[in-house]
């Protein structure tokens, strides 16, 4: 496979990550506190909230998203390994970091506030886990293209 074929196949990825994402902030999110607003009307005050908790989980995502673009434009010029993408994978695990703290504190607020329904329980869970997954992977890719751009460094100077 040819590494502009490879690279427009990652962006696609990336588009359908970024309309599911855009879906689940701004249809999901709100059709479930609709629901919740049915079942318990008492909870009205909530929705607004819940609605900008779902966007401020969505923001870091899609700033990784736009980072990973930027890695894979470094694709087809076969110059991935540069020391700009090792600071990409940096702050996109630094964004992995953020997404984990707000979810993580909210699924807290949640469990003292004795609001713990099974579907959010497994929802906060596995984006707790991807979080998790996200970061460390990140900052080891980060690592790892890093010394591999000092490598490069090293070799294209050595005759």
């Amino acid at each position: 496979m040819k590494l502009s074929k490879a690279t427009l196949l990652l962006k696609a990825v990336l588009i359908f990550c970024a309309i599911a994402l855009a879906l689940v902030a701004f249809g999901a999110v709100p059709a479930y506190m609709q629901h919740v607003i049915h079942v318990r009307p008492d909870l009205a005050g909530w929705d607004y909230w819940m609605r900008a908790l779902g966007l401020l989980i969505a923001l870091p995502v899609w700033g990784t998203m736009v980072l990973l673009w930027q890695i894979f434009d470094t694709i087809p010029k076969n110059n991935p390994f540069i020391e700009a993408n090792a600071k990409r994978f940096a702050q996109i695990s630094r964004l992995a970091e953020f997404d984990l703290c707000i979810v993580g504190g909210f699924w807290l607020f949640l469990i003292i506030a004795g609001v713990t329904p099974p579907f959010l329980v497994v929802c906060f869970s596995g984006a707790l886990f991807g979080g998790v997954v996200a970061a460390v992977v990140f900052h080891v890719l980060g690592g790892l293209v890093c010394t591999a751009a000092e490598l490069r460094q090293d070799s294209e100077l050595t005759i």
